[in-house]
């Protein structure tokens, strides 16, 4: 799944070249285009991989560019609760 989206938040580290947002600010998918209101310049970002287990609020989803900026979606710790207790209970039935 590919969504186009503004950066309204979320923020920029220069010294490792990397956006930093969370998935409540974002729904998840496999590719973004994000546009810079301000500028108005859109860069695509390609999913690569994650640093762990989709239910561990520690998790991050990692998106590279072309041009090798990447791209960090955090779990959001109440999220990940509720998406785990609910994948357990509807798993469970």
């Amino acid at each position: 799944m590919h969504l186009d989206i503004t950066l309204q938040k979320g923020k920029y580290t220069f010294e490792n070249n990397t956006f930093t947002m969370s998935e409540k600010d974002v729904k998840f998918a496999t590719s973004f285009n994000i546009t810079n209101p301000k500028t108005g310049k859109s860069m695509l970002f390609n999913f690569q991989y994650s640093t762990g287990p989709e239910f561990d609020p520690n998790t991050r989803w990692i998106y590279f560019s072309d041009t090798g900026v990447k791209l960090e979606l955090k779990n959001d710790p109440i999220f990940t609760k509720i998406a785990r207790e609910n994948y357990l209970k509807y798993k469970l039935i």
